[in-house]
């Protein structure tokens, strides 16, 4: 697997990672005076960044450009 398949695999990861955070931090840091709906926004977006990273596993291995292995 070359880094044109890695990359866009790890910048969504990366995104996801980002997105948890943001969604911890505002769970912490909220006291629901302002906007009482970031919490849900930030975790939606990680769920959907999750669903497009499952999205871009399967449609990988289907082309052939990320091959499994055994253990």
């Amino acid at each position: 697997m070359d880094i044109i398949t890695k990359l866009p695999l790890l910048l969504v990861l990366g995104f996801i990672i980002f997105s948890l955070g943001r969604g911890m931090y505002f769970l912490t840091k909220d006291d629901g005076e302002a906007d009482k709906t970031r919490v849900v926004r930030a975790l939606t977006v990680r769920v959907t960044l999750s669903l497009i990273l499952f999205a871009l596993l399967i449609l990988g291995y289907l082309f052939g450009l990320i091959q499994p292995h055994g253990l």
